[in-house]
């Protein structure tokens, strides 16, 4: 054998494993056999760290909390992998339109700009294809992912939703007189004779029942937002805005449109200024005071506080009253189930990870 094809040999024989290392290059896990691809983790994981460095920034300034988010997002995807495979063994099909209706529900999501205005078809069309390549997708990976997403859900729906049956009228009436005696006892602290998550819950559910059943006002606002550490100059041109906003409502312009347009809060600016209901000692207290003040119609002047100018209108007032078990039974039917349903996904996933083999490679310098 000459020389040249010794050396043709001999790579021949190392091209498998240097296909191999360059696998293990681009996965952080391998869930029986079937690699995640680093690409795909990334996106995830960019998606993840997008949502909550703008809900809780100081929380991802830690970088312990930014690992623990995207050591979160691993385990995410190989829950996904293992109910995919878990579909595909069950022989679950995910139809065309099923991938067509997916496809329809997200272009949905692309007709309101992020202050909640309308755009054009041809605007809706050119958002979405810059959110594909944002992505790295082209159509077809956008809709073989659909498919899996699909498939993994109707997995679960075949597997565990279906198999479940709703609480019981009793189960429900018992849970609401737990809640009951916790609103009762005044405590803060976590209910006695529970786990930590289901006191959570309990601690959670109360709260909603308590103030819903609190009194309470809804309100609308325009917002004029001020910047963190801002100046007197700022202070001032935003007072100033906020005057000219409230000499048009007093003019008779409709509340709902100005805050549309000219509301700095798009959460609430994108619903007509709505906030939903102010109660006591949860509002900032300027805030707080002006709201239980006002008559329902009335809308206050500018009102000061950190986030920047207020100016609110009532539009309802509801008193205090003691919660009865009918007006939250179908709410709390339906928390109970959900709960039971999510324990039961658990559970499931659970079953197909003790049996599966998944090797993790998510490098410590991502």
């Amino acid at each position: 054998m000459n020389s040249f094809v010794k050396a043709l040999a001999a790579a021949l024989i190392l091209l498998p494993s240097l296909c191999a290392a360059k696998l293990l290059e681009d996965t952080v896990a391998v869930v029986n056999g079937k690699p995640i691809l680093l690409s795909e983790f990334q996106k995830e994981a960019s998606t993840a760290q997008e949502f909550w460095s703008k809900t809780n920034p100081a929380a991802m300034a830690d970088p312990a909390n930014l690992r623990k988010l995207k050591e979160s997002t691993l385990e995410q995807l190989i829950d996904r992998e293992l109910l995919i495979q878990e579909g595909a063994r069950l022989k679950i099909k995910v139809r065309e339109r099923e991938i067509d209706n997916a496809v329809d529900e997200i272009k949905g999501r692309f007709k309101k700009d992020e202050r909640g205005n309308s755009l054009s078809e041809t605007e809706a069309e050119a958002a979405f294809a810059e959110q594909l390549k944002g992505e790295g997708l082209d159509w077809g990976r956008f809709r073989e992912r659909l498919s899996n997403q699909i498939l993994a859900r109707k997995t679960i729906d075949e597997s565990v939703k279906a198999k479940m049956a709703p609480p019981t009228e009793e189960e429900t009436r018992a849970y609401f007189a737990k809640i009951q005696a916790y609103i009762d006892s005044k405590s803060t602290g976590a209910p006695a004779g529970m786990g930590e998550e289901e006191g959570m819950a309990l601690r959670e559910v109360a709260g909603q029942i308590k103030a819903l059943s609190s009194e309470r006002v809804r309100v609308q606002r325009v917002l004029i937002r001020l910047s963190p550490g801002h100046s007197e100059n700022e202070k001032k041109r935003a007072q100033k805005t906020a005057e000219a906003v409230k000499k048009r409502l007093d003019a008779g312009e409709d509340f709902a449109v100005v805050a549309k347009e000219d509301s700095e809060d798009p959460e609430s600016a994108a619903r007509g200024g709505d906030l939903g209901y102010v109660l006591r000692g949860v509002a900032p207290p300027e805030l707080e005071k002006a709201a239980f003040a006002l008559g329902v119609g009335d809308t206050s002047g500018p009102i000061y506080t950190e986030s920047g100018y207020n100016i609110i209108r009532v539009t309802e007032k509801r008193a205090a009253e003691k919660p009865e078990y009918d007006k939250f039974k179908d709410e709390l039917a339906n928390f109970l189930g959900g709960a039971s349903f999510q324990r039961k996904v658990e559970e499931f996933v659970k079953a197909l990870r003790d049996k599966a083999t998944i090797e993790r490679n998510l490098p410590a310098t991502l």
